[in-house]
């Protein structure tokens, strides 16, 4: 399957899921069902069916409303964002807001992703570059975040390279600041990093 099919029958699916919200956007609705739409695609057990897409229940609130804000505002635009520039649309702040303050308020889901083992020298590796680099400014409470800044901890291994890589060449924009954080970094130690933070629980 291409990636633009995949694409096209994930939008597909959210359109389907979100159809009351389109039609009653101006309404107060239940949050709780709102936000089970993003089921489809985040999974609230388990690591979702694309590995590119990421864990969002029990990610912090501040960062998940700011991401659905910059969706919407299209400040995040590449073409895999196209479902979810859709989904927002409808979408006032206030459900937004509460729709970010519910998916935190969740337990992160327990998934089955390869991790890698701590005897590995490139946990190891990754440790190390986390720990002597900048991450831990933001991402801190052992990468779990706060607030605006997500938690890092056991997100997916392909998310969080294909997000670094997004950063690094510009196609992600909503944080100039990781951009040319990350720059620094080659892709070697992407990996490593990659491996370490991926492999917490």
């Amino acid at each position: 399957m291409t990636s633009t099919l995949r694409l096209l029958r994930r939008l597909a699916a959210f359109l389907i899921l979100l159809a009351p919200l389109h039609l009653h956007s101006a309404h107060a609705q239940d949050v709780q069902q709102q936000a089970a739409a993003c089921a489809a695609c985040h999974p609230t057990s388990g690591a979702p069916a694309d590995p590119l897409t990421p864990i969002i229940w029990g990610q912090n609130e501040g960062y998940l409303y700011l991401q659905l804000r910059d969706f919407k505002r299209g400040t995040r635009a590449a073409e895999k964002d196209a479902a979810m520039r859709a989904v927002t649309q409808p979408m006032t702040d206030a459900q937004m807001l509460a729709i970010a303050k519910y998916v935190s308020a969740q337990s992160w889901p327990r998934h089955s992703s390869a991790r890698t083992p701590r005897t590995d020298p490139l946990f190891g590796h990754g440790a190390k570059l986390a720990a002597l680099g900048a991450c831990g400014g933001c991402h801190f409470n052992s990468w779990q975040g706060y607030s605006a800044n997500p938690r890092l901890r056991g997100q997916s291994p392909a998310y969080l390279t294909a997000t670094i890589e997004d950063f690094r060449s510009g196609k992600r924009a909503n944080s100039p600041g990781m951009s040319d954080l990350l720059r620094i970094y080659s892709p070697e130690e992407v990996a490593a990093m990659v491996a370490y933070l991926s492999s917490l629980e």
